[in-house]
């Protein structure tokens, strides 16, 4: 690399392989601009190498390279020119699909497998739309589980806009509630009946991106839930009733300098956002939740890097119904509590990780007609992990030991990704109980 001291302008950016994509979409990732000037040093490579990932980070292409020279215009000026290669994804899937219901792999295990509690259907996958990253998804699904679901997502509204917006309806059914939660583990009720909960709801949110890492996101929602009577009530909904009418809306802000959005190696991650919630039926209650995260990713060896992350909730209600009060054993987990969840209105969590890259691959797959396709990326990451955390509630049921009780894990585990967006976990852990098991995931843990 030929390194320059003066300031150097772009006097093109070419790019290549985007037979669907915009131009725009990729050029509004880019950290420098054309006909701006910059020094070729260092400083500048790396403004590259970040443009590269965030253009990888919108998940349309299976491999993007961004090549930079120091070239001259007609012999007189010296300037950058810019060449970013990309190999676009296939943007339409109509998947058929079978998946287990329940919270994760190994809750599954321990109820055998049943393949009653199994869900089957067909996802519909439309990704950048018009070429301008617009998606559209849309869910058939039956079996344990029923929902019928239509999504729209606008990054952007337009080429020079820094506006998004997105709008949800759904509606799901399930012949089986999880109504109450003893000895830590969640209750089902099951009587033969079909359609025991019946949930609608639909949400807007609109979006502005600040900076090139910082976006705000302003959502509404209403949500209407009905339950057979047949079902025990124990607080599910306000009131014990039978029926409620839930309004949301929340304000949250995120600070995304991730390196991978899928299974990070580098950088840093932080949210924050507060939620109004109001539940009505015979009456009203009000609720605001406020939730906090925070990661960080340090690369400390050329293949060690540590994984640190902090989450946080507090709810101002202090006996918010059943279905409000999940904290821990659904999106947020303790690692080696995958059996357990944790239910109340005050919430901690910590996980720290090191992880050593034992394998950088691509295997060649020429059997798959798709050319896009016939180059797989593998990377393979050993991992040392500790999970700790803590959740409050004055109002549990007696059985429940892991509430208001600081728990903590740790344990060894195998990280493979593939595509640089789809992970398999595999974990053995120790838990604070003194169990310990072996663990299949199919999301990052951080």
């Amino acid at each position: 690399m030929t390194l320059a001291s003066e300031p150097l302008p772009i006097r093109s950016i070419k790019i290549k392989g985007n037979k669907q994509t915009k131009d725009f979409v990729i050029k509004r990732e880019l950290l420098f601009e054309e006909d701006s000037s910059y020094i070729y040093d260092e400083s500048f490579v790396k403004l590259v190498n970040q443009s590269q990932l965030r253009i990888t980070n919108l998940n349309l292409f299976n491999k993007v390279e961004i090549n930079t020279l120091i070239d001259s215009i007609n012999h007189y000026e010296v300037c950058i020119k810019v060449e970013i290669q990309v190999v676009e994804k296939w943007y339409h899937w109509p998947l058929p699909f079978i998946e287990f219901s329940d919270r994760n792999f190994n809750v599954w295990g321990n109820l055998n497998f049943d393949p009653s509690r199994t869900n089957y259907g067909l996802y519909v996958f439309n990704y950048n739309l018009w070429g301008r990253n617009h998606t559209l998804k849309t869910k058939l699904k039956t079996g344990y589980n029923t929902k019928l679901g239509l999504e729209y997502r606008i990054p952007f509204l337009s080429q020079s806009s820094n506006w998004g917006i997105k709008a949800l309806i759904d509606y799901s059914s399930q012949n089986e509630l999880w109504y109450e939660t003893v000895n830590d583990s969640l209750q089902f009720y099951k009587n033969g009946k079909n359609d025991l909960i019946k949930n609608t709801q639909a949400t807007l949110e609109v979006s502005k991106r600040l900076t090139p890492y910082i976006r705000i996101y302003l959502s509404s929602q209403y949500q209407h839930d009905l339950i057979d009577s047949s079902v025990p009530a124990n607080n599910y909904l306000i009131n014990n009733a039978r029926n409620q009418n839930t309004f949301t809306t929340q304000l949250r802000i995120e600070v995304d300098k991730r390196n991978n959005l899928f299974f990070p190696t580098e950088g840093s991650f932080v949210s924050a956002d507060i939620t109004g919630l109001l539940w009505s039926n015979q009456s009203q209650e009000y609720n605001l939740r406020m939730a906090f995260k925070m990661q960080k990713f340090t690369k400390i060896h050329p293949k060690i890097y540590t994984a640190l992350s902090c989450y946080s909730q507090f709810n101002s209600n202090k006996r918010p119904p059943y279905s409000q009060r999940k904290i821990l054993g659904y999106h947020e987990n303790i690692r080696g509590f995958e059996h357990y969840v944790v239910d109340g209105t005050l919430g901690l969590k910590g996980n720290a990780a090191i992880r050593i890259h034992a394998v950088s691959s691509n295997w060649s797959l020429p059997f798959i007609p798709y050319k896009n396709y016939q180059e797989l990326p593998v990377n393979i990451y050993w991992e040392i992990y500790s999970d700790a955390g803590y959740v409050g509630y004055n109002h549990s049921n007696e059985s429940n030991q892991l509430v208001n009780t600081f728990i903590y894990s740790g344990g060894v585990g195998l990280n493979t990704l593939f595509y640089n967006d789809r992970i398999v976990r595999l974990e053995y852990s120790l838990n604070s109980l003194i169990e310990h098991g072996f663990f299949v995931h199919f999301k990052k843990a951080i």
